[in-house]
């Protein structure tokens, strides 16, 4: 009886992923777009332009698709805002959380119904979901903020924003064609595109924060789905009960390894912020700052001053006024070359890495003169 011949199955076709490949080819392209990037930014450069809050300075693009257009910047935008004497800026909402540094000025905030003074120096901050608008009372001097959104909010779906009320001095476009109500009065404008836009309340947007809040909340937990249940309560509470406005003037300074820092917002400090952190820093007269580096973003204003940051050994000059940035772990040192006067400057730092179990600082070297208590 012949042997019977061994039947083989035929290879099956191999199809190839180039996701590896791909991830690569992003990775280089993001790097290389990065380091075409300034790190000092003249404050003159960027000019002033209308939007629907006031008038502000765009450091960075505000949108997560446009990001790495301006600044080597991933995870928050960086504005300048003015609001005239006496005037107050649009009113809006969004899901997303702001910080303000108040750079001039003297007014207040109306959040949710509920005033905030501030003044200079002090830190404005917008929590989630809250209703807000800037008032300026100087009736001679304009109010000037330094300002932040978190842009990786677009990324998580609710990076909308609900536009209730234009500032007072909006311009319409010239281009764009008027919307009236039946009794004549403009209500918004429609580009040629035919994009329509209208301010006001969002109803489901207001229906849904309304919900929120008239949902019955267990006093006690039972298992793990009532915690959560508690949580949103928690939440809402927290939001509404925490003080808007940190006072500058009521946060120590700290002889700290990294140099003469203020610290306004952190996780160690009550606010309601949670994806940002803020400090101000002194530069002594001809010195420098400790070196350190961290995974999170940086971005500064010099309040005063002259100097130079030296970020992974290349030198990036900057004075009075400029923005500077710091990537994304960056070994970075500031230093003053003005040896009469001191430097300072208002530091807005990304939280979000802490969330990814990449926080803290990685620290190199002293501050000239540092001595430990």
């Amino acid at each position: 009886m012949e042997k019977q011949a061994e039947r083989r199955r035929e290879q099956e076709p191999i199809i190839f992923s180039r996701l590896l490949e791909e991830r690569y080819k992003w990775q280089q392209s993001e790097a290389d777009k990065i380091a075409a990037l300034p790190r000092v930014v003249k404050y003159d450069s960027v000019p002033w332009v209308q939007n629907a809050q006031a008038h502000v300075k765009y450091w960075t693009t505000t949108l997560l698709p446009l990001r790495l257009q301006k600044a080597p910047i991933f995870t928050f935008s960086l504005l300048q805002q003015l609001v005239a004497p006496g005037n107050k800026s649009g009113k809006h909402r969004h899901y997303f959380e702001a910080i303000f540094y108040i750079l001039e000025g003297e007014g207040y905030e109306i959040h949710d119904g509920i005033k905030y003074p501030w003044e200079a120096g002090d830190v404005m901050c917008v929590p989630t979901y809250c209703i807000h608008q800037h008032f300026c009372t100087n009736k001679d001097s304009w109010a000037r903020f330094l300002f932040s959104t978190p842009t990786v909010f677009d990324f998580s779906g609710i990076g909308k924003t609900e536009q209730i009320e234009l500032h007072p001095n909006y311009r319409y476009p010239e281009d764009g064609k008027l919307i009236r109500n039946t009794k004549g009065d403009v209500i918004g404008y429609e580009t040629k595109d035919g994009t329509r836009f209208v301010p006001g309340t969002d109803a489901d947007f207001q229906k849904t924060m309304d919900s929120k809040k008239s949902i019955e909340l267990p006093d006690k937990p039972n298992n793990v789905y009532d915690e959560f249940v508690k949580e949103m309560g928690d939440q809402n509470k927290w939001r509404e009960g925490i003080p808007h406005v940190v006072k500058g003037r009521d946060c120590p300074w700290e002889n700290t390894r990294m140099g003469k820092i203020k610290y306004l917002i952190s996780p160690y400090r009550p606010s309601p912020l949670l994806v940002y952190d803020c400090f101000i820093q002194e530069i002594p007269p001809g010195g420098k700052s400790g070196v350190h580096r961290h995974i999170s973003e940086e971005a500064h204003q010099i309040l005063d001053g002259k100097g130079y940051d030296i970020q992974d050994g290349k030198r990036h000059d900057w004075e009075t006024n400029d923005i500077v940035f710091i990537p994304v772990n960056t070994v970075h040192q500031h230093v003053n070359t003005d040896p009469k006067r001191p430097a300072t400057f208002v530091a807005f730092q990304s939280r979000l890495y802490k969330y990814f179990g990449h926080g803290g600082f990685e620290h190199i070297e002293d501050a000239p003169g540092y001595k430990a208590k």
